[in-house]
């Protein structure tokens, strides 16, 4: 079996995991999940539902058909940490591509619009309160916000209309760490939830120190017996 076939996604099995996803070699990192993130919450508004369909993609898909548009196709190049600075910093790239039959006088008012249109989406507190509860940590979403209408998507044997919005995305460090603890994991053990078992360890252990130690029943959360490591 390939080794690239170990990262398998799975559903987090603990509910203090605010990502909708994790790994069984790695559990989860900032700005992971970010641009998934924002395709879910304007697949789930009735708005960008009825103009896209279900062609809403968290990477940069290259197979549409023309039935697929208009489409929008929202992903990352890359972010940045700068030294100890307490914050990531990088760009998400949202593209929208239009039917290569736009009319002539459509070529300037249609995408206009859509632009416009996502840029008050990202205004909307709801919309990144929304996206910070599953991306910890999220400081900055959209502050500047960018618009290219001068690019075309290569389609077939035409040339398809497309917009290119960039955004600025920041996280603060700060509340990320502070997440991994409330998720039972540390910033110098991101690849392991230690504080879970430390906690059950010493549940144990005061348990057996208690006068009371034969009527306490606790239930150990951790495979390895701690007698016998």
């Amino acid at each position: 079996m390939e080794r690239i076939d170990k990262i398998v996604f799975n559903t987090p099995d603990l509910d203090s995991t605010r990502e909708s996803k994790e790994t069984e070699l790695f559990i989860t990192g900032p700005m992971e999940f970010l641009a998934k993130e924002i395709a879910d919450h304007l697949l789930e508004d009735e708005v960008w539902a009825a103009l896209f369909g279900q062609n809403i993609d968290p990477y940069p898909r290259m197979d549409y058909g023309i039935r697929n548009l208009p489409c929008i196709r929202i992903y990352d190049k890359g972010y940045t940490k700068e030294n100890e600075s307490w914050f990531i910093t990088g760009d998400i790239t949202a593209e929208v591509i239009f039917p290569p039959n736009l009319r002539r006088a459509e070529f300037q008012q249609i995408p206009n619009t859509v632009a416009s249109a996502l840029m008050q989406q990202f205004r909307r507190e709801t919309f990144f309160e929304a996206i910070a509860a599953k991306v910890p940590g999220l400081n900055e979403l959209g502050k500047r916000f960018e618009v290219d209408k001068s690019l075309a998507f290569e389609f077939e044997n035409d040339m398809a209309p497309m917009v290119r919005i960039t955004l600025n995305v920041r996280l603060d460090l700060r509340q990320w760490d502070a997440y991994l603890e409330s998720d039972n994991r540390t910033k110098d053990d991101p690849f392991n939830r230690t504080l879970g078992d430390l906690q059950n360890i010493v549940t144990i252990i005061q348990g057996l120190n208690s006068e009371d130690a034969d009527d306490i029943n606790v239930e150990i959360g951790i495979d390895q017996d701690i007698t016998n490591p």
